[in-house]
Parts: structure tokens; C-alpha cells; sequence
């Protein structure tokens, strides 16, 4: 038996969020360089047909991705920290949607990456609930795909 989220509405604005994260044999510069390079995001996003960013690598630039069987999507980078994280942010009818890449180094050198997918709405929702479930399924392959291309080619 499926649980129902009984509708929830927020004061200001709720979240939901999911992420995965897996340690990679690199050092984060090398990490850094498969996020900063939006081309490279053909790499490690398999269903990225198309993709434009309208200046830099930087928090506010904004830009365009187009992936398989869906509309092109305008996005903007929220924040982005040099060889660390980056965050973009997409409005959807269910609400915008935040996308986070950090790249975490452990005291024991250790580095890991994590991909965050968050909902940010003004009400919970089964149906908001499985638009972000979807939007977050191929999150897992896309941080091994990232992950074997960062240990295979630096």
C-alpha cells in the first residue's frame, strides 16, 4: 500500500529534495572541470540534446537545455563556487526545481560528489511528489557515468 502526502500547504514555500552521492578516485579540480565545461555535460547527462549558457560559468548566467523528448527548458545558475559546487534552477508548473553538484573533500582526502534534486512549491502533493521522483531517477546513472569518465580521463 502506497502512502498518500496529505496536501500540505506551506506558509512560504515547502521542500522536498533528493540526492545521491559517491566517492570518485580524482581531485576535485579534475571533477570541477566535467561541470564548468557545459560541454562536458553531454558526458554525464545521456539525455542532454542541446545546451547554451549566456555568459560564463557564473551565478546569474542563464541558459538553455534541451533533453530527450522534452521542450527546451531555460535555466539559471544560482550559485556557483569554484571547485566545489553549483547549483542551476528551472521553474515547472510544479515549482522550481534546484539542481545541486557539490564536490566534497573529507579530512581523510577522500572526495565525493553529490547531486541534490530539490522542489521548492507552495503546497505537497502526491502528483509534485512523483514529478520530483521522476525528475530525480536518472540522477544515479548520471553520477556514475560522471564518475567512470572523471577516473578514466582526469
Amino acid at each position: 500500500i502506497k502512502p498518500q502526502v496529505k496536501n500540505r500547504t506551506c506558509r512560504k514555500r515547502c521542500n522536498m529534495e533528493f540526492s545521491f552521492m559517491t566517492q570518485v578516485n580524482a581531485v576535485k579540480e579534475h571533477v570541477w572541470q566535467y561541470y564548468a565545461d557545459i560541454q562536458k555535460w553531454y558526458v554525464w547527462e545521456s539525455d542532454l540534446k542541446n545546451i547554451t549558457l549566456d555568459n560564463g560559468f557564473k551565478t546569474g548566467s542563464k541558459g538553455v537545455m534541451e533533453l530527450e523528448n522534452m521542450p527546451p527548458m531555460e535555466y539559471v545558475l544560482t550559485s556557483v563556487k569554484e571547485a566545489t559546487e553549483f547549483w542551476d534552477k528551472t521553474e515547472t508548473p510544479f515549482g522550481d526545481i534546484y539542481f545541486g553538484h557539490e564536490i566534497i573533500c573529507n579530512d581523510d582526502e577522500t572526495v565525493h560528489i553529490k547531486h541534490t534534486v530539490k522542489l521548492v512549491t507552495d503546497i505537497i502533493t502526491d502528483e509534485k511528489l512523483d514529478f520530483l521522483k521522476q525528475v530525480f531517477s536518472d540522477v544515479p546513472d548520471a553520477i556514475m557515468l560522471l564518475k567512470r569518465n572523471v577516473e578514466n580521463n582526469g
